[in-house]
């Protein structure tokens, strides 16, 4: 796949802690259009809460496998799943959910209550025995660190300037745009969204015919989940083809 010059990017959608070897950990170091950002699900922070959900692995195990990544790869990204609220989970549990937060500080993490699925096996062995009170309290202490930790690492990019592969127009962007003329290329410019080539979501001001080509932006601000910025430099990689060069 990285062979075909029309692919500026390969993403990985997600990967399970075991596939995390090193053959596959330097290819996403050593190969240019490797986005450097895995997405590996933990799930939760305690081993007797990873065992009835079958992982098939330890917390131990799987940060063996971060030290990994970041010793190969020291500028990878990396996001998360959690569950909260599991059969069975005490106050305990969750904490060492809270605390494998603080010590991986993923980019962002998918946090979800526990609801039962008919046909799982964990429906047809486990009872669902978490208040949904305490699951909606534990997801938001979950999702609140999370915050914290997204806007604290995005600070650090604050005067930075990176590289983004322009997606097209952000949500507010696609709102403006749609009053006015996309054909028109003296258009005023509406804000644009785009990813840095670890994954972080950057928005900026510029011209919707930038999608699909890289530019250097200059970061002044960020939230949680979002870097924010001015153009620097363009560099128009496919034309005005509109077809975005990401292979996921």
């Amino acid at each position: 796949i990285s062979k075909v010059p029309e692919i500026e990017r390969i993403r990985f959608v997600t990967s399970f802690p075991r596939d995390m070897s090193d053959d596959l950990l330097e290819a996403v170091r050593d190969l240019p259009q490797a986005v450097k950002y895995l997405h590996v699900p933990l799930q939760h922070g305690c081993n007797e809460q990873l065992k009835p959900m079958k992982r098939g692995y330890t917390v131990e195990e799987y940060r063996d496998m971060m030290h990994r990544i970041r010793a190969t790869i020291p500028q990878c990204s990396v996001s998360s799943d959690f569950i909260v609220g599991f059969c069975g989970e005490t106050e305990e549990s969750h904490q060492r959910s809270l605390e494998a937060l603080r010590e991986f500080r993923f980019k962002n993490s998918f946090i979800f209550k526990y609801s039962e699925r008919g046909g799982t096996k964990a429906a047809q062995l486990l009872t669902d025995d978490v208040p949904e009170d305490v699951k909606k309290r534990r997801n938001n202490e979950m999702l609140n660190l999370q915050n914290e930790i997204s806007e604290e690492d995005n600070s650090e990019f604050i005067g930075r300037t990176v590289r983004v592969l322009v997606e097209g127009p952000s949500k507010a962007g696609a709102r403006r745009n749609s009053s006015e003329d996309s054909d028109d290329q003296s258009s005023p410019a509406i804000q644009l969204m785009g990813r840095s080539e670890c994954d972080r979501i950057v928005v900026f001001d510029g011209n919707p015919r930038l999608a699909g080509s890289t530019a250097e932006i200059e970061v002044h601000d960020c939230t949680g989940t979002t870097l924010i910025g001015a153009i620097v430099t363009r560099e128009v990689q496919h034309g005005s083809s509109g077809i975005l060069p990401i292979l996921s």
